[in-house]
């Protein structure tokens, strides 16, 4: 058994870098009180498992005392970010954004093995709090995070086994501003308005660009942001871009997206989670696509996304969806494995899925119910799309034997469900049921989401047989329909459980290369 080797190092912003470079197995930095606002990087340092290169406050102080961030605040960003945002088409890139200053963070990881960044309050550092890159094994936790446009990024092909844990983000600090006040094209626009734009909220919680995966973000709580989870692999080899789990997490007022694999991707994981206010909650726009699980998680809206826009602007992009799909069927590369989508219970006012095509979906004993938003006007946005344009442009596709599409087991309280679906015809299950299941509240805690008496969904669910990594996982059925379980009145915390998460990567028996 390794030894166990613990160093405290007390740093102040002047000998932080320092430590950072002199750093070895079983040290533990920690800062003391102070004005942490440089660029620091650790860089090839090596902890074991056993002996971890820990970074963390001193014990005597509180966190709010050696805060990292270079104090720059969003309104003194912003138009850096615009004008950022208009370079990067400049220099080739074909939609506007910060994403090639990813790496400009206050804090920099390369080719690192077993460090902690532990207990940290990161605020005011634009455009990135953490950047990991070439680096395994580390871990990043109880830490307050508060700005950036990137709260956490990781690049590099043998970038694996990341967890993000205990941590919070409020990407931006004005109240409700990003979610009713600031159009969604002024973030996420194709054309940049140097001075009304806000790109520099045009970002994530976790962005990983062509890493090898392995992430876990668990417990975590993020408000007020634009994006949540996203990971790309646009070489789309297989290797990359998979193994997520992300599991018990808050996230409230998410202007774009929680979820979203992009270009190929494989063995993503969400569940129990909880969704409040997210204008797209599950984007999967996956050329080509390994299998994915959505299950146990709950989702709702308290207010509308949009709806108070700054003087003299408009925005057009509040309706939302609950998943985003593949717009095209020529974009298709495949192959597509299964995408699991079981036992959620969800509250949607928008349209579920508004067009395009979500290959292998298996959509199973999921409770949805349909609740108005105040503003809403006569409704032409169905289950599935726009009901006055049935083609399937419009509309999410009918073709579900082509695209080897089920719904089965659901109960589905949606307006004029049924008659929705006759035009074009799509194949529902026989044990789909076009009713309300009945919770007993509107979503305002987990509670809500437990089934009235005379719930429809109680017991109702259908037998599965899932595919894992490993093997077949399967349930007999008359479970609760959606993700909580039990009689009524039985604790909330009572969701379905569920299969457990399997790694396909498996623990390679390699070092990361760390250079000379």
């Amino acid at each position: 058994m390794e030894e166990l080797l613990l160093t405290n190092i007390l740093v102040n912003p002047e000998t932080f870098q320092e430590a950072l470079d002199k750093a070895s197995a079983g040290d533990r930095i920690q800062l003391q009180s102070g004005k942490y606002d440089r660029v620091y990087t650790i860089s090839r340092r090596r902890g074991t498992s056993t002996n971890q290169i820990t970074i963390e406050p001193a014990r005597e102080i509180d966190p709010q005392e050696c805060k990292i961030g270079q104090g720059i605040s969003a309104e003194e960003f912003r138009p850096t970010s615009n004008r950022l945002a208009q370079k990067s088409l400049d220099i080739g890139y074909s939609f506007p954004g910060l994403y090639p200053w990813i790496d400009d963070a206050c804090l920099r990881i390369f080719r690192c093995e077993h460090v902690t960044v532990k207990g940290l309050h990161f605020c005011q550092s634009w455009p990135t709090h953490i950047f990991v890159e070439a680096s395994r094994d580390i871990v990043i936790q109880d830490c307050h995070f508060e700005d950036a446009t990137f709260c956490i990024g990781a690049s590099g092909s043998v970038t694996r086994d990341i967890t993000v844990e205990h941590c919070t983000w409020t990407q931006d600090t004005v109240p409700h501003r990003i979610w009713q006040q600031i159009p969604w094209y002024r973030i996420h626009g194709g054309a940049v308005d140097l001075t009304g734009d806000y790109r520099l909220f045009d970002g994530d919680f976790f962005r990983s660009n062509e890493i090898s995966g392995g992430v876990t973000i668990r417990h975590c709580e993020i408000k007020a942001a634009f994006n949540a989870i996203h990971g790309y692999n646009t070489s789309l080899q297989a290797p990359l871009n998979r193994d997520f789990n992300i599991y018990h997490n808050r996230f409230e007022q998410i202007r774009d997206n929680v979820f979203e694999p992009e270009d190929g991707a494989s063995n993503w994981w969400f569940h129990h989670n909880d969704l409040i206010d997210v204008h797209k909650w599950f984007s999967i726009e996956c050329v080509t696509r390994g299998s994915m699980f959505i299950f146990s998680n709950t989702g709702t809206f308290h207010t509308q996304q949009g709806s108070n826009p700054f003087p003299g602007d408009i925005d057009e992009n509040n309706g939302g969806a609950v998943f985003k799909a593949l717009k095209k069927a020529t974009d298709a590369r495949g192959p597509f494995d299964s995408l699991n989508v079981f036992h959620n219970s969800f509250i949607t006012r928008s349209a579920y899925i508004k067009k395009g095509l979500l290959p292998g979906l298996k959509h199973m004993n999921n409770a949805v119910s349909y609740v108005s938003a105040a503003s809403d006007t006569a409704r032409t946005k169905g289950f599935f799309g726009d009901v006055t344009k049935p083609e399937y442009r419009k509309r999410f596709t009918s073709s579900w034997e082509k695209w080897n599409i089920k719904f089965d087991g659901d109960v589905i309280g949606f307006p004029a469900f049924a008659e929705e679906l006759e035009q074009p015809r799509y194949p529902l299950g026989n044990d789909v049921i076009d009713d309300d299941p009945l919770f007993i509240g509107q979503g305002n805690s987990v509670g809500d989401f437990e089934l009235s008496v005379h719930s429809p969904a109680r017991n109702a669910s259908i037998p599965m047989d899932i595919q894992l990594p490993s093997g077949i996982w399967s349930s007999d059925g008359e479970d609760n329909v959606g993700a909580l379980q039990g009689p009524p009145g039985s604790p909330t915390s009572n969701r379905f459980q569920g299969p457990k998460f399997e790694s396909t990567l498996g623990k390679l028996k390699y070092e990361t290369y760390l250079g000379t």
